[in-house]
């Protein structure tokens, strides 16, 4: 035995190993063995901070950048390591080569940078996962597309991940161990193989940010709706390279989610082509439909769509009675076929008086369908409900059921502004306005988004008529539009508050 090898032996697996066996020679060695042959070889001093463990209890604090650095190369995990095996039953400890690497990155006995070189050496690329992107909105931000999320970052970190572009290793990088530990726990970075290096669009967005953008494709709709305030549908539709081209333009905005509606957007003459070109824009898609017309014959009109939102306004009496006649069946169809897909899905529902009684059984199906969230809302007075005022609840009958809404995809307002601080709807008619039910535009995109978004007048909430109220930071003021003028109450929002 070499006096390296006997130095490791000595030093970490007979002091952390549970399955170091003092009278037996093994063939084969860990990864964590092979670490501390190396980290030896270059620090031989290390061997003095590697003493007895004080405390006999273990807590795995880095577990995914050893998990990347020692074990995903390991021959025992590939063999079955019992502290990975999902089927082992016991409590099991990992080898000793981990245990004490963890306890030098814990105690930051060896420089960060020797670390990342030493534990991964040869696939040490680092790459952010492809379906995240850097955007530099009031303050620095990582969006993870998939799953909606959006995380704050320092200066120190934004830097580090605009470097994580696949074509340098993770040696070369400032690194910090606990940001680094966070980054894969939440599946943000990858380290493997190198990559070709990746371009981030990343530049100061326009102050207030607009992160959301709603696109009516078409004014076009197979359904007469009861509720819709957009009325009698026409045949305008928005030109397809004015999509593609606003959709350019809001990802050099840093924008970060947007919603394709009509209208009924399973009626966009080229919704095909738009679904084509999907996979070129780093943000998030979201299909807004009445979900009657999606079947598993068209997935190539909405296959490439990250989240599918199918409006369902109760069971079928109470769906039916403000959709029509056969549209309950047609919406489970299509749920069924954007679920078969693997398209993660969410529910629209407006409270109306025909639903009321549905809205408990409702839910319990709701909760057990898995759908990424439900919304919940009240009809504005707009448009054909002008005409079917039968179908308004009054605020204090619709607002419990706000209560049953679930997920956080909001795109309201954002602290100390009323709603739509972050939020602009472009119309068929390629008018850039405040919200769908704003007809005033802000102006168009032959101006321009950006140029039309830096034309908006972020309502603050220290305006409103309630400013005052103990409930304003909750509610953010509720609806613009459902209140009597910009600056009003809404009826609704207070009556879920009991402030009425």
């Amino acid at each position: 035995m070499n006096r390296r090898k006997t130095s490791v032996v000595e030093a970490v697996c007979s002091r952390y190993c549970s399955y170091y066996k003092p009278d037996r020679e093994e063939d084969t060695a860990c990864e964590g063995f092979k670490f501390f042959q190396r980290l030896i070889s270059q620090t031989p001093a290390i061997l003095a901070a590697l003493r007895p463990k004080q405390n006999p209890s273990f807590k795995d604090r880095y577990h995914h950048v050893l998990y990347h650095a020692l074990c995903k190369s390991c021959d025992f995990l590939i063999d079955g390591c019992d502290f990975t095996d999902p089927d082992y039953t016991g409590d099991p400890l990992p080898c000793g080569g981990y245990i004490a690497a963890d306890l030098l990155l814990e105690q930051s006995m060896i420089d960060e940078s020797q670390l990342a070189e030493t534990l991964i050496s040869e696939q040490g690329y680092v790459s952010l996962k492809d379906d995240c992107v850097l955007r530099h909105l009031e303050s620095p931000c990582l969006y993870d597309i998939t799953n909606d999320e959006l995380y704050e970052l320092d200066q120190k970190g934004f830097g580090f991940l605009t470097e994580c572009n696949g074509s340098r290793q993770l040696a070369e990088l400032p690194l910090d161990k606990d940001f680094l530990e966070t980054c894969l726990k939440d599946g943000l970075l990858v380290v493997g193989t190198r990559k070709d290096s990746r371009h981030f669009k990343v530049r100061p967005s326009p102050i207030p940010s607009l992160r959301y953008l709603e696109l009516q494709l078409t004014s076009r709709c197979n359904l007469k709706c009861g509720h819709c305030y957009l009325g009698e549908p026409t045949k305008k539709d928005l030109p397809l390279a004015s999509v593609l081209s606003v959709l350019e333009e809001f990802e050099q905005m840093q924008g970060l989610r947007v919603l394709f509606s009509g209208g009924e957007p399973l009626m966009y003459p080229d919704l095909r082509v738009l679904n084509e070109a999907l996979p070129r824009y780093e943000v998030r898609k979201l299909l807004l439909t009445n979900g009657t017309m999606i079947s598993r014959k068209n997935q190539a009109d909405w296959g490439l769509f990250d989240e599918i939102q199918f409006s369902l306004d109760g069971l079928r009496e109470g769906h039916e009675r403000i959709r029509g006649a056969g549209t309950f069946d047609a919406v489970m169809d299509g749920i069924d076929a954007v679920r078969e897909k693997g398209i993660p899905i969410s529910i629209a529902t407006m409270v109306h008086r025909h639903n009321l009684e549905e809205f408990e059984t409702l839910a319990k199906w709701v909760g057990d369908q898995g759908f990424l969230e439900w919304g919940i809302d009240v009809p504005c007075i707009a448009g054909r409900l002008l005409e079917n005022l039968d179908f308004l609840p009054t605020p204090a009958e619709a607002a419990p059921f706000l209560r049953y809404a679930t997920g956080g995809s909001y795109h309201g307002a954002d602290e100390p502004f009323a709603c739509g601080y972050h939020l602009c709807t472009v119309t068929p008619e390629g008018a850039v306005v405040k919200c769908g039910f704003f007809d005033k535009p802000l102006g168009s995109l032959e101006d321009g988004l950006e140029a039309s978004w830096k034309r908006i007048r972020p309502v603050p909430l220290s305006d409103l008529e309630c400013a005052s109220c103990s409930h304003l930071l909750e509610c953010k003021g509720g609806c613009r539009f459902r209140s009597k003028s910009l600056l009003g109450k809404d009826p609704v929002m207070c009556a879920l508050y009991g402030v009425l």
